[in-house]
């Protein structure tokens, strides 16, 4: 079976996009929100291997939310996206890229 992932991102059409996405590639989508709080519930209540996560949220940002997921749920795998096409970290792929890219080094 493939990872269990959780979609983050206040834009419900591209949550729903990126759910056929990652479904179509093997991954089971255990859930989306839309906002940081939503996803820290979601978090404990769903326990996905991963996430995909907007970096910007009205409620917060995903970078500092997946810095602190590193300490407070090891071994999550979290992607960053963002219409932002300039960021530059390891864990992200623009939104417009994530068709394109191989996700498995990412979300396992």
């Amino acid at each position: 079976m493939g990872r269990h992932v959780l979609i983050v991102d206040d834009d419900r059409d591209f949550r729903r996009t990126a759910g056929m996405l990652l479904a179509g590639r093997g991954y089971h989508v255990v859930g989306q929100v839309g906002t940081v709080a939503a996803a820290r519930l979601a978090l404990d209540e769903l326990r996905p291997d991963a996430l995909l996560l907007d970096v910007n949220l009205p409620d917060g940002d995903g970078i500092s939310l997946a810095e602190e997921l590193e300490g407070s749920h090891p071994g999550l795998r979290v992607l960053l996206t963002s219409n932002d096409a300039t960021l530059e970290r390891r864990q992200y792929v623009a939104k417009t890229d994530l068709v394109a890219t191989d996700l498995v080094p990412y979300l396992g």
